[in-house]
């Protein structure tokens, strides 16, 4: 048991050392040039294809781009006087790593918001046993839910705390296939499970 223990506590270790140093290699800014235009400089300590979306208020994506090379820094001025006044938010997806950035405009001006870092969960399945560790960046409130074909089987409030390190023991459980979801306010991440 102790074994199993130290295994665990290891996995956990190094799967929050490695996404705690993926966390700074993001970084996203917009800096006004005037009321309807801005620079878009986004910087990566690695090269990776950029996935860029910008989403009215309602969650309506306004603009999409995908940067065909991989690429470490990236910045171009963007046009918004087609954009009516209102909020947006601008996301910049390199590998599993998220920076969103806020911006509202108003008043002939652009006021940028904080920036958010998101990492996507990590899943695993041995042994019988599911885990699952997450970096709170957005200090939101967490969900974790199980489900099979029939529906929920089980769900734990986790709140909004940093570190999330979760194991669900599925030994006892028949065949078929299931599934872990991570709720975090806005975003789900499910990890599909089958068991033989």
């Amino acid at each position: 048991m102790k074994t199993i223990l130290r295994v665990t506590l290891l996995f956990v270790f190094a799967a929050f050392a490695n996404t705690l140093m993926a966390s700074g290699n993001l970084k996203v800014n917009i800096q006004p040039l005037s009321a309807d235009k801005a620079v878009i400089a986004i910087s990566s300590l690695t090269e990776s294809n950029l996935k860029i979306t910008l989403e009215d208020r309602l969650g309506q994506i306004v603009y999409y781009k995908e940067v065909a090379e991989p690429t470490g820094d990236y910045k171009k001025i963007y046009d918004f006087s087609e954009l009516e006044a209102g909020s947006y938010k601008l996301s910049v997806k390199s590998d599993k790593l998220t920076a969103e950035r806020s911006f509202e405009i108003k008043n002939w001006k652009i006021d940028v918001g904080d920036e958010k870092i998101r990492l996507e969960p990590f899943f695993g399945y041995q042994d019988g046993i599911v885990r699952c560790s997450y970096l709170n960046f957005p200090k939101e409130n967490l969900t974790l839910y199980f489900f099979d074909k029939q529906g929920l089987l089980y769900s734990k409030e986790i709140g909004r705390n940093f570190t999330v390190c979760e194991a669900l023991d599925l030994s006892k459980l028949e065949k078929g296939i299931y599934e872990v979801v991570l709720s975090t306010g806005d975003k789900r991440y499910t990890y599909p499970i089958k068991i033989n």
